[in-house]
C-alpha cells in the first residue's frame, strides 16, 4: 500500500491541496480512483470518476479548443465513505470556511482540459485541468486539478483565495 501524506504542506497558506491515488477502477467509459491523504492524524478522501478520453482544451497552435475543451462532469467527485466527509471539513478548516462538515452528493464542475493531447488512462501522465464550480453563480469557484497517474497524487491548486467558499461549498452540498 502506497504512504498517505499531509494533504497540505503549508498549513498556513494551503493553497495547494494533494492526496494519493491509492486505487484504480475502470469500466467502459470511465476510469475510477480513490484518493486519499492525512489531515491532523486523520485519513480523509474521495473517489474520483474521470472520463475516458477527455479531448484536448489545448489545439497543436496553443489556441484554446472552444468546442471540445469545457465539459460538464467529465471529472466527478464521489463520496467514499466516512472519509470524504473528514476531507470535505479538513478543506473547510483550511480554507477557512465554516459550517461545512460533510459531503452529500457527487459533485460535477465544468471542465477545462489544459492538455495538448487527449487523457488516456492506460500510460501514467500528467493531466492538467480547471475546475469551475457552480458555475451560474456571481462568483463561480475556480480551481486548477492536476491529476498525475505517474507519481500518484492529485493536486487542487487554488486560482485564488476569493474562490473557496464556493468550492467548499460545492464539495459540502
Amino acid at each position: 500500500m502506497k504512504k498517505l501524506s499531509a494533504i497540505t504542506n503549508n498549513p498556513e497558506n494551503p493553497t495547494s491541496i494533494f492526496l494519493t491515488l491509492l486505487d484504480k477502477t475502470e469500466d467502459a467509459t470511465t476510469v475510477s480512483y480513490l484518493a486519499k491523504g492525512v489531515y491532523q492524524d486523520d485519513t480523509v478522501g474521495i473517489r474520483i470518476e474521470v472520463d475516458k478520453g477527455i479531448p484536448a482544451g489545448i489545439n497543436p497552435d496553443g489556441s484554446v479548443n472552444e468546442e471540445l475543451g469545457f465539459k460538464k462532469g467529465s471529472i466527478k467527485f464521489i463520496k467514499s465513505g466516512p472519509e470524504s466527509d473528514r476531507f470535505v471539513a479538513a478543506l473547510g478548516q483550511l480554507w477557512q470556511v465554516s459550517e461545512v462538515s460533510s459531503m452529500k452528493r457527487a459533485v460535477q464542475p465544468l471542465v477545462f482540459s489544459s492538455n495538448k493531447a487527449a487523457f488516456d488512462d492506460a500510460k501514467p501522465t500528467t493531466n492538467n485541468f480547471k475546475l469551475f464550480f457552480d458555475e451560474d453563480a456571481r462568483v463561480p469557484g475556480e480551481l486548477f486539478f492536476t491529476l498525475d497517474t505517474y507519481q500518484h497524487l492529485v493536486e487542487f491548486q487554488e486560482k485564488g483565495p476569493q474562490y473557496r467558499s464556493q468550492i467548499v461549498h460545492a464539495f459540502a452540498e
